[in-house]
């Protein structure tokens, strides 16, 4: 419910205080026939009074020990909105509880409780009244004078002279008008409100509601919801004369503090600055961003965003919240972006819409050095592109070239619908997963965007960069479960689509539908002595899918030979159905403070065909020779099965030992599997793990394999060639402010909000049938923020770090990776982003392994390099640093082993709710070369850009994530005292 601000509904009826004259009254009464004073009983209501104060203790008591589902029920119940934190929802639930409760239902009651004349007026001041043409037919003015103060409902009128007229039912008040209503403050020179008509106007009129303001010659009174204001304009700048502000022809102003303006100009010390034809704006803020620059590739840009939001929609399925894009490229066209998201207990999306009008473009042939032109470089594709043949019919060997526009879009849909009816103990989910693209690469070329996220996610991710990956994948999913009590039943179908370059267009690879899964987990009972439970599971799975091979193009009419310039269309192998159904029994067990044991014991089949579509193509033939040992697998899969799996588990968190025995025996299969036979799987799973620091893990895994193979196979396996790899994990954080102590979950919850330290991960695996080391991935970083140093005003973040994977056998498959991002705020108005992140393009120049196999084929790195084509030209991590910083030269640089993966770098000025960008950043990017466009050229795409973001339009209390940023950032911390004094206290 939204509720009124500004000028309230007037009702025909005055109280008068004491100290004005009697004779006023009498007036009154002559112009009001219908007003007859209060009549009351002070006892009486003084009962009254204290009924309702104890019924008002009952009800807090009886809601403050309701859980959160009964308060959510008992809303649904009442018809009252459910959403909001569990404080609103207390408070909305005891106000709908109070006013039954206020007074016994009786005939005396309802006949008491009918509409009468109230009289929310109350004459608080003035000087003198006076009563002017008396009628008793047809009433008369009312004029007050001298500092006239009035109360009405919640606020207060303030004038020099206020006039009520009771033939035309109008209250005219002039002189210093002043009128206050909670956090609203309208101000103006004349006052006019109409009683018949509930509406009212102020003329050259002033309205404040924290933070914003709104100046204009009139404002009216539309209705309960809306006021409109003309020749206005409203600022965030509480100045005589603002700084900044916005001027509009038109302004609507809602009770929930949301503005829609009309024909708005944006003005900074009275000069326009730009246009807009309409804005929106509510309570929970909105973003207005435009950037320009230049790219390689794109050429001269122009970026527009504009976010805006709506927190309460007045509808089920209307989003919270909406974006809106714009993009303009010298090079490669105009995209326009929609998107829409909702948040909802019962309700979530995300939609994403998107359409291009993209001009193609081709590689220069010509492409100078990425350093030139002061770093900027120059435009590195052309919208010269080939259009076809010049005179098709004609047969000659000409070619049309010029611009050529290709309409590209895409949609992207998630959805998930849900309901819970908590008496019945039954839930209902709906969940859909729809995304396509005409193009593969629309994020790829017009998702480069550098903006500032502002929501919640900001603090996670600064901005939208270039899609680094081309969506060769689609997917497609619509799953629906339900679940009823101990039973859940779930449909599902989805769709897999891939991208095919040659006919360039998604095509199926694989349908599923129908699926369905049924689960039935019910205890049954309890084990003797071990006093655990018993459940009784029950689980029941079917699925058809159909599995899709290259498309292929259309035959020549009349003839079985493919048509070459024909359309693509999809080609169906095989279609295969698994059912699978079984039941048994588990039990955990606790057998003590340091042991616990799981047996389960299960009983099933499954069955697993496959049918061809017997086109007559060799393909998908029934009768060719892989078809049939592929049927002849899936009936090897298709038996009756006993599984069972057992695990245990001994020790403490400081160190604890599990192991899990897992066996199936296949029975009555179709075909019998020559090589496993009846035995499917037999293993035994070990695990050594250890949480006895906080926020570490560490742990040591392997898996044994105890399956007797028949013996007509004769693999000739050792019994250390049955042990599978053995991964070796350790990663944790190292806290350099509270050590190894239990510290709370996150961030938000700390005390503190500065964090210092260093993040290990090592993933080590070994070859254990072959005893020897098989690869390596370690990642180390050093993270910190929050803190701020004397001459820095603050880091907001700072993350430093590398990643080493290392094959030990196979060391030119090595990979090097290093990464740097800070985001620092220099002084109070100004900051600085920084990202880096780089790679190795050629780790064999690095180890000493590939020199030794050099001398051992007899040769050099540089005759090898010139038989084959790839540079094995030595060198060592010190030399490469400097060859890549231009030390030793362009031809080394060019050279270098580590290169630059992206890096970006902007500079931030914050002034006055406004932000202003300027940045630099440089993407590694591959365009297809060569004469069959089958080679890769690989450059660094580069963009200068400028931005300005708006970015505080909200004009009431601030939204959530605001607030979140102001909590994140609200101490200031220095690091060496951070190291030493551990949690600071509030008052830093």
């Amino acid at each position: 419910m939204r509720k009124i601000l500004l000028i309230p509904i007037l009702y025909l009826g005055i109280f008068l205080p004491k100290s004005v004259h009697s004779q006023d009254t009498e007036g009154l009464k002559l112009i009001f026939p219908e007003f007859t004073g209060t009549k009351s009983n002070p006892q009486e209501e003084e009962r009254k009074a204290t009924t309702v104060n104890v019924q008002r203790s009952l009800v807090q008591k009886s809601v403050d020990a309701m859980t959160d589902r009964e308060v959510d029920e008992t809303l649904r119940n009442l018809g009252l909105n459910p959403q909001g934190t569990i404080y609103v929802k207390r408070e909305r639930l005891r106000e709908a509880l109070v006013p039954p409760l206020a007074q016994e239902v009786t005939p005396e009651s309802i006949l008491a409780n009918q509409k009468k004349k109230e009289s929310p007026i109350q004459i608080q001041n003035a000087a003198e009244g006076q009563l002017l043409n008396i009628d008793k037919t047809q009433g008369g003015v009312l004029v007050l004078r001298g500092k006239v103060r009035l109360k009405i409902k919640g606020g207060e009128l303030q004038a020099d002279s206020v006039s009520i007229d009771s033939q035309r039912q109008e209250i005219y008040a002039e002189g210093g008008v002043e009128y206050r209503d909670g956090q609203a403050k309208v101000t103006g020179e004349r006052f006019l409100y109409d009683l018949k008509l509930n509406q009212g106007v102020v003329y050259n009129s002033k309205l404040s509601v924290y933070p914003s303001f709104f100046i204009g010659q009139k404002l009216k009174r539309l209705d309960e919801k809306r006021y409109l204001m003309e020749m206005g304009y409203f600022t965030a700048c509480n100045a005589e004369l603002p700084h900044e502000s916005f001027q509009a022809k038109k302004i609507v102003i809602y009770d929930d503090k949301s503005v829609v303006a009309f024909q708005i100009t944006y003005k900074v010390g009275g000069t326009p600055l730009f246009w807009l034809p309409v804005l929106y704006n509510s309570e929970s803020g909105n973003g207005w961003l435009v950037q320009s620059g230049k790219n390689n590739t794109q050429g001269w840009f122009l970026q527009n965003s504009y976010q805006w939001s709506d927190p309460y929609p007045n509808s089920l399925f209307l989003a919270n919240g909406y974006k809106f894009r714009f993009d303009m490229y010298e090079k490669t066209g105009q995209a326009a972006q929609l998107e829409a998201w909702k948040v909802s207990p019962n309700l979530n999306y995300n939609i994403n819409l998107g359409y291009a009008n993209h001009k193609k473009t081709s590689i220069t042939s010509v492409y100078e050095d990425r350093f030139s032109n002061m770093g900027i470089g120059n435009v590195a594709v052309t919208n010269n592109v080939d259009r076809g043949e010049q005179f098709p019919y004609a047969g000659l060997p000409y070619r049309n070239t010029g611009v050529d526009y290709d309409p590209w879009w895409k949609a992207e849909i998630r959805l998930n619908a849900k309901s819970n009816d908590f008496s019945k103990d039954t839930t209902r989910n709906l969940q859909l997963q729809y995304e396509n693209f005409s193009n593969r690469q629309f994020d790829y070329e017009y998702g480069n965007r550098y903006e500032p996220s502002n929501s919640i996610q900001s603090m996670y991710t600064q901005r939208d960069v270039r899609f680094g990956l081309i969506r060769n994948l689609l997917n497609w999913n619509l799953n629906y479960t339900e679940n009823r009590g101990d039973l859940s039943v779930a449909l599902g179908m989805s769709r897999t689509m891939f991208y095919q370059i040659q006919a360039n267009k998604y095509f199926a690879a694989a349908d599923t539908l129908p699926a369905i899964t049924i689960r039935n987990s019910s205890q049954v009972g309890t084990l003797p002595y071990a006093n655990s439970p018993l459940y009784w599971d029950l689980n029941v799975q079917t699925n058809v899918n159909r599995l899709y091979g290259a498309p292929t193009q259309s035959t020549i009419p009349g003839t079985n030979q493919y048509d070459p310039s024909g359309r693509y269309n999809d080609f169906v192998l095989r279609t295969q159905t698994n059912v699978m159904g079984e039941t048994g029994f588990r039990s955990p067990m606790s057998l003590g403070a340091y042991a616990s044991f799981t047996p389960s014991a299960y009983m099933g089949a499954t069955k697993q065909t496959v049918e061809y579509p017997g086109s007559g193509t060799a393909a998908n033939s029934p009768d060719l020779d892989s078809n049939k040992a592929y049927a002849n697998i899936l009936k090897q899969q298709s038996f009756q099965y006993i599984r069972q799996s057992h695990t245990a588990r001994f020790g403490v968190p400081e160190l604890f030992f599990t192991t899990t025995y897992r066996r199936l025996e296949a029975e009555k299969a179709e075909m019998k599997d020559p090589i496993l036979g009846n035995l499917r799987q037999h293993e035994a799973e070990f695990a050594l793990e250890s949480y006895a620091l906080n926020d570490w893990d560490v742990s040591v895994r392997t898996i044994r394999d105890l399956r007797v193979l028949s013996p007509g196979y004769n693999p000739s396996l050792t019994s250390q060639q049955r042990w599978y790899y053995t991964v070796v994990r350790v990663g944790g954080f190292i806290d350099f402010v509270d050590g190894f102590q239990t510290r709370r979950p996150s961030l938000l919850e700390r005390k503190r909000n500065f964090y210092s330290g260093i993040f290990i991960n090592n993933d080590y695996v070994h070859h254990t049938p072959q005893n020897r080391s098989l690869s390596n991935n370690l990642t180390i970083s050093y993270k910190m923020g929050g803190f701020s140093w004397p001459i820095i005003r603050a880091f907001r973040s700072l993350e430093m770090g590398s990643t080493w994977y290392h094959v030990y056998k196979d060391s030119y498959l090595d990979s090097y990776r290093f990464f740097f991002k800070t985001d620092t705020k220099i002084t109070r108005y100004s900051g600085i982003e920084l990202e880096l992140d780089s790679r190795v393009t050629e780790p064999w120049r690095l180890t000493a392994l590939a020199q030794g196999q050099f001398y051992a084929m007899s040769t050099t790195p540089e005759l090898y390099t010139s038989q084959t084509g790839v540079n094995y030209d030595q060198t060592t991590i010190f030399e490469d640093v400097a060859a890549g910083s231009g030390a030793l030269g362009q031809d080394k640089r060019q050279k270098a082993v580590f290169n630059i993966n992206r890096f970006m770098m902007t500079f931030k000025l914050d002034l006055h709710n406004w932000e202003y960008r300027l940045g630099y950043s440089m993407n590694l990017r591959a365009f297809p070369g060569g004469a069959s466009a089958d080679n890769q050229l690989t450059f660094y795409d580069q963009s200068v850009f400028f931005s300005v973001n708006l970015t505080n339009f909200s004009f009431g209390d601030s939204s959530s994530a605001q607030a979140t940023r102001v909590r994140l950032y609200r101490f200031r911390k220095r690091p060496l005292d951070g190291l030493t004094s551990g949690v600071a206290s509030e008052s830093q």
